[in-house]
């Protein structure tokens, strides 16, 4: 399975503080190095601005001064200039997007996660900032509010109270460096395009067996969720995951198998989405009646979609492994060892084979020669020194050959020829079960597509059968009701 990027984005409440958090080395242990692209001043000219513009709207909710990208970096980072890496990471962001960011890298306490933390404006500076002038004196009360009259702001002796404000006629009353708002930030759009440019720009730093993939949901994979810190749901988290890479280490398998994506894909949709998704919408229905008491709502939706996701992955790794046998099948396997070495060590077993019945036939025409020497037969022969000289030349026979044994022997890494047989008898029958296994394979292979075709039939007959007496059910239930 191939690394995802992770990117993440959220929405800061409190600007300044969070700046503090990132940046300041008495809060962060393991701060490697800060890069702002533009001053102190800035930050908190612009969290000033967006509170002032959203109590001006009159929104609900809670005003947002910023957003905060939280990028995850691979272990080859740790050896590189941290400095000069988050310089280049920020203005990489401030060149593609047009605004002001402060980042920060660090590692978690226990060292295993090296991250940048970068804070963005969703304002851009303004060249020349907008400068509003006052044609009249304007008043103004301790809350800021803007009053008509003079005498609003007077106490009882007549002097402007304490906390209230007059902006004389001429004097700037309003000065504002930013631009609106801009839409993109807001845009769904806006975080994919963020992750394809930093995946893109962490891989630039890689070796290809290190390059890391935008996760992408319509692929086959599930995405697992972070736990994060003093998560009070951390171990329905932590189950629902590894329900999670369950079905994924399944996926794995497949593509190993050669599975096509398109294949896995229809299982997933099949057998995890759309039941899911048919669960939420009843869900919604059933837990319905538990809205007063919101607890109890949230404990039964998460038991019971817990059970159901769970048992709809696990149908869907079951369907998927029946794929995967079929397409298993139909690979080749590989030989118990390379086909031409094979080859060599059964002409070595025959070449040995041979010379120790050779030597055998020695041994034999030596024996009997001595037998006949002993007989006193060596007249028949044409006389006892003819048969001596042919001891002779037969034991030079036997040493060549016995010289040759072990020299084969040597080769073939056995002690003894009974050895080398036992063995050479193993190596063969793994061999032929071998071919055995690459004609059924063959066999599968022409049959594969049809196959396929077949299961991914029946997959998706059983789906639409089971949703029509579904739809059956309902049918009934309300002919019932009227």
């Amino acid at each position: 399975m191939a690394r995802n990027s992770f990117i993440q984005i959220s929405k800061l409440g409190n600007l300044k503080g969070r700046i503090d958090y990132i940046t300041n080395p008495k809060r962060q242990e393991n701060l490697y190095a800060v890069y702002n692209t533009t001053d102190d001043t800035f930050w908190h000219e612009l969290a000033r601005c967006n509170r002032l513009e959203f109590k001006k709207s009159g929104s609900a909710g809670k005003c947002i001064e910023s957003r905060e990208l939280i990028i995850a970096l691979p272990e080859p980072f740790c050896n590189t200039d941290k400095q000069k890496v988050l310089k280049d990471f920020t203005e990489l962001f401030r060149k593609t997007y047009g605004v002001n960011c402060i980042a920060a890298m660090h590692h978690n306490k226990t060292k295993t996660n090296l991250h940048i933390h970068l804070i963005f404006s969703e304002r851009e500076e303004l060249k020349n900032g907008i400068k509003k002038i006052a044609t009249r004196n304007m008043f103004y009360d301790e809350t800021g509010k803007h009053i008509r009259t003079k005498k609003e702001i007077l106490d009882d002796s007549g002097n402007v109270r304490k906390g209230c404000n007059i902006i004389r006629k001429g004097q700037v009353y309003e000065y504002n460096r930013f631009s609106k708002k801009k839409v993109e930030f807001k845009a769904r759009s806006f975080l994919k395009g963020v992750k394809s440019l930093y995946t893109e720009h962490i891989n630039s730093f890689l070796n290809d067996k290190d390059k890391l993939q935008v996760f992408n949901n319509k692929d086959v994979y599930l995405p697992t969720k972070k736990i994060g810190k003093n998560n009070p749901k951390a171990e329905q988290i932590r189950r629902n995951n590894q329900v999670r890479m369950k079905w994924n280490s399944t996926v794995d398998e497949a593509l190993f198998y050669q599975v096509p994506r398109k294949h896995i894909r229809t299982i997933k949709e099949e057998k995890i989405l759309k039941n899911v998704n048919k669960f939420g919408k009843t869900e919604t229905k059933t837990v319905g009646g538990l809205r007063k008491n919101k607890s109890s709502r949230e404990s039964a939706g998460v038991g019971i979609f817990a059970g159901v996701f769970e048992k709809a992955v696990g149908m869907a790794c079951d369907c998927l492994k029946g794929l995967i046998k079929i397409f298993r099948d139909a690979i080749a396997p590989k030989p118990p060892q390379p086909v031409k070495e094979y080859k060599q060590y059964a002409k070595k077993v025959d070449e040995l084979l041979e010379n120790h019945r050779a030597l055998n036939r020695v041994h034999m025409a030596i024996r009997e020669a001595k037998d006949q020497i002993d007989r006193k037969e060596y007249r028949m022969f044409g006389g006892k020194k003819k048969l001596k000289d042919e001891i002779v030349q037969l034991e030079n026979q036997e040493k060549t050959a016995k010289n040759l044994e072990k020299r084969l022997l040597k080769k073939l890494n056995g002690t003894n020829v009974d050895e080398v047989i036992r063995k050479f008898n193993r190596k063969r029958m793994e061999m032929d079960a071998y071919k055995d296994s690459v004609d059924r394979a063959e066999d599968a292979k022409e049959m594969l597509d049809e196959n396929v075709r077949e299961y991914m039939g029946n997959v998706q007959e059983k789906v639409s059968a089971r949703e029509k007496s579904r739809d059956g059910r309902g049918e009934k239930k309300m002919e019932f009701r009227r």
